[in-house]
């Protein structure tokens, strides 16, 4: 297996939640990756569908609003580049809204440490005495509710912001 795809292996499985979780994918991408050649397929491409499955697998209710956001982004940026004289604005907007989604993904996976990645997770840290909240009943804690509201002001200024821009233009 060639360096680049070893990588992109690597890269695709440290973005999954759950240390479990990250270890039995690493684990079983690199060896479909290093098997990959005696079936003619080339490691590359598994390297591919490998980063492919990461980002499936951090999809949540959680992203909605920010691929939302994504989409928004893309969109009005295709407009504004269609619609002005000048298409460095609108081609910067897209752009943005391509890179929002990797950027979220690595946020959330630099900042969700000691969240469970699936239900395997969760269930042997429950037998192991090593969940974070007591029950599921128990309180959010008050920074993951400020780092909510916070998240959703900054989405709601780069609608709006970008709204602006549209009209302003237009």
């Amino acid at each position: 297996m060639d360096a680049l795809s070893r990588g992109l292996i690597v890269t695709a499985a440290a973005i999954l939640p759950g240390k479990a979780r990250r270890e039995r994918y690493l684990e079983q991408w690199l060896a479909d990756g290093e098997g990959s050649a005696e079936l003619g397929i080339s490691s590359l491409s598994v390297a591919f569908g490998a980063v492919k499955a990461a980002v499936a697998m951090n999809l949540t209710r959680r992203s909605a609003v920010a691929l939302g956001l994504a989409a928004v982004l893309v969109i009005g940026g295709i407009r504004v580049t269609m619609t002005t004289p000048g298409w460095v604005l609108g081609a910067a907007i897209a752009m943005a809204g391509v890179a929002l989604p990797f950027l979220l993904l690595i946020i959330r996976r630099f900042t969700d440490r000691d969240t469970l990645g699936d239900w395997e997770d969760a269930l042997a840290a429950r037998q192991a005495g090593l969940s974070k909240r007591a029950s599921p009943d128990a309180e959010p804690d008050r920074k993951r509710l400020f780092a909510l509201v916070s998240g959703a002001v900054l989405v709601a200024l780069a609608a709006l912001l970008l709204l602006y821009i549209m009209f302003r233009l237009t």
